[in-house]
Parts: structure tokens; sequence; C-alpha cells
């Protein structure tokens, strides 16, 4: 069994690190803001809720932000982006590699049970927990907090889940 309950991808590619202000001037974050425009305003509202956060480039160009919480590494991808910059959404994101038990039936089970956080079986065998945030408009850091803090409960909740489900070996 991997120590931390289920086999990650290593398909944590970071690129350069780009640390930028709670609000960029001309990032189309409004001020005083977090938001997905600005995707240095998200590496310091995850730093100022005691989370590591690494800024780099996916290999579409669109940021992306390597962190980790309730054992897991993860993800936050960027979405709705114009040209690597402007983006409008967030996507926190675990890749559990196949290992057997990554069926859809596991996945549903899951969504049943829960609201802000899916999981969804690839026809690769992986399995992928997500949890979709828009920042049009920007958050403030409370709203954001709330947000960080439902994925580290969600990412809890989902090693309970992996550890009690009858057709999960839990690697």
């Amino acid at each position: 069994m991997h120590p931390l309950g289920r086999k990650l991808s290593p398909l944590l590619l970071v690129g350069a690190v780009f640390l930028g202000g709670p609000t960029a001037p001309g990032s189309g974050c409004p001020e005083n803001t977090i938001c997905a425009a600005d995707p240095g305003s998200i590496v310091a509202a995850m730093q100022a809720e005691g989370y590591q956060a690494k800024l780099g480039t996916a290999k579409d160009g669109d940021p992306m932000i390597d962190s980790g919480a309730s054992g897991y590494d993860f993800t936050v991808q960027f979405y709705d982006c114009t040209e690597g910059k402007d983006c409008k959404s967030i996507q926190f994101l675990v890749i559990f590699k196949d290992d057997g038990t990554n069926t859809p039936e596991l996945a549903n089970r899951w969504n049943k049970a829960k609201r802000f956080v899916q999981m969804a079986a690839r026809d690769n065998g992986s399995l992928w927990l997500s949890y979709d945030v828009t920042t049009v408009g920007g958050l403030n850091q409370a709203n954001f907090a709330d947000t960080i803090d439902w994925w580290a409960v969600m990412l809890s909740q989902a090693r309970q889940f992996f550890s009690e489900s009858p057709d999960s070996a839990g690697s």
C-alpha cells in the first residue's frame, strides 16, 4: 500500500516560479481580492492559510500551482485563460494512478454523497478528484480560506472513503 493510501500520478510538472502581489496591476483582478487573473494572489492566499504553494507553468502555457493537504499532493490548475493570462477559474486536482480499482462505480458512490468535490474515473484507469472554483470579480481572504478548507476536508474524507470502500485496494 502506498503511504498516502493511493498512488499519485507524477503529473506535477513545474516551470519557472512566478510570484506576484495580491493584486498585480493590469491583471484584471479587483484590488484586494484573490482571483485566477492574478495567480500570485492565489499563491499568497494559500500561503496565508498555511499551505505551501509553488507557482509554475503547465504544458499548455497556463499557470499552475503545486501544493499539498491531508497527505496528498495536489495541483491548482487555471482555466478560461487567454494565452496563459487573464484566467477566470481554478481547479484543485489530485490524480490517482490506475490501481485496478478506479471504476466509474467507485466515482459514482463518492459523487452521490459529496457536494463540492467530484470524482471521475478516466479512460486510462486514473481517478481524478477535483474542485472547480470561479474567481470572476475576485474572492476575499475569508472566501478563499473557506474554499481551500473545503478542499482539505474533502481530501481527508477521500482518504477515509478509500479505506472503507470494499472494491478499493487503497493502493
